[in-house]
């Protein structure tokens, strides 16, 4: 989903895509009264402090379950 889209919720674990990387990520979202910031998992730095630009986002995939 193209972030100008639409954006995740807030405090959601979400899968990541670059303007600049062809790695995806797991990433945590957070909003506060300023937007909406990215950060890599649980770290406290966000993406963009990386030079990571963060242009769209999915759900996670549910977990594997077996039989």
């Amino acid at each position: 989903i193209p972030i100008s889209e639409r954006l995740p919720e807030d405090e959601s674990y979400i899968l990541v895509s670059f303007e600049n990387s062809t790695m995806p990520d797991i990433a945590r979202y957070e909003e506060n009264d300023e937007g909406g910031t990215f950060y890599p998992g649980d770290d406290e730095k966000s993406y963009s402090s990386y030079g990571f630009f963060v242009n769209a986002w999915m759900p996670l995939p549910e977990p594997y379950k077996g039989e």
